[in-house]
């Protein structure tokens, strides 16, 4: 269908030439004034037609490929923002060493939201250089992990699901706790550990707290909803309204910590050793 449509936008002139000149062939045939006259108004009608349906054609081309264009300048500028964060108190750098967290565009293919234990499936593989244990990020945050990759196509455990917990912390403190969602909305998370002698408002920001080897420092996650003081401890009951929405998430970001094995295999070997 996309290739009929193309050809027919790269034709178009010569498709209405066609048609305009059959319509005034007509015109020399008959000669009655009449219909002369409902020929040149079909004609009209007839090129009004077209003329619209090729724009709409054009237009749908124009924007799906200025789309792609802007998806690929947003990876591009997200991979540069955080060369520069990581080096900007650092003058002698090389740039092919400070890429930690690189990037990979992709796209949301499957998704659930209403289930105890909610995935995605996302149109990029071990081709594309996505591996099992890589992040999934949004535009507005923090989306899941991958648990298993094929070739073309990654399995995404979401945020939405109840085996997965994140290390996060209040932004503005530094305070540190586990975000897990509790499988029942799909717009908010439950927060804990956050000791209730911390100054928390509603409203305060929750980002990735970086004591993990999948997610960098600083990654939104949501806002405070709800602040409850637990009876049986010393630490409040949080309810985070998630920053991403899982009702429309479409385009998303592998990202790949180039140095999780490296860090994996010291802090295994400081659990064996000590």
């Amino acid at each position: 269908m996309n290739t009929l449509l193309k050809v027919i936008v790269r034709f178009h002139f010569l498709l209405i030439f066609i048609i305009l000149e059959t319509i005034s062939l007509s015109l020399f045939i008959s000669e009655d004034i009449n219909k002369k006259n409902v020929v040149y108004s079909s004609a009209n009608v007839v090129s009004g037609y077209f003329y619209n349906k090729i724009n709409n054609w054009r237009s749908y081309f124009i924007l799906a490929k200025e789309n792609e264009d802007l998806r690929a300048e947003n990876l591009k500028l997200k991979n540069d923002i955080q060369i520069i964060e990581k080096n900007k108190d650092n003058k002698s750098f090389q740039k092919s060493d400070s890429l930690q967290y690189p990037y990979i565009a992709a796209k949301v293919i499957n998704n659930t939201v209403y289930k105890g234990k909610n995935y995605m499936t996302i149109d990029k593989g071990k081709l594309d250089g996505v591996d099992k244990d890589c992040g999934i990020i949004g535009n507005e945050g923090i989306v899941g992990v991958v648990a298993a990759v094929s070739n073309r196509y990654a399995l995404v455990v979401s945020l939405l699901n109840e085996r997965l917990a994140l290390s996060a912390k209040i932004k503005k403190n530094n305070y540190f706790g586990t975000l897990k969602w509790n499988a029942d909305d799909y717009r908010f998370a439950e927060f804990t550990e956050i000791p209730n002698h911390t100054n928390i408002n509603i409203g305060d920001t929750v980002v990735s707290s970086g004591f993990s080897a999948i997610f960098p420092e600083g990654i939104n996650l949501g806002v405070i909803y709800k602040v409850e003081t637990s009876e049986s401890n010393n630490f409040y009951d949080l309810k985070v309204k998630l920053s991403t929405d899982f009702k429309s998430i479409r385009n998303v970001y592998v990202i790949k910590n180039l140095q999780r094995k490296e860090q994996i295999n010291l802090e295994n070997l400081a659990e064996d050793e000590y």
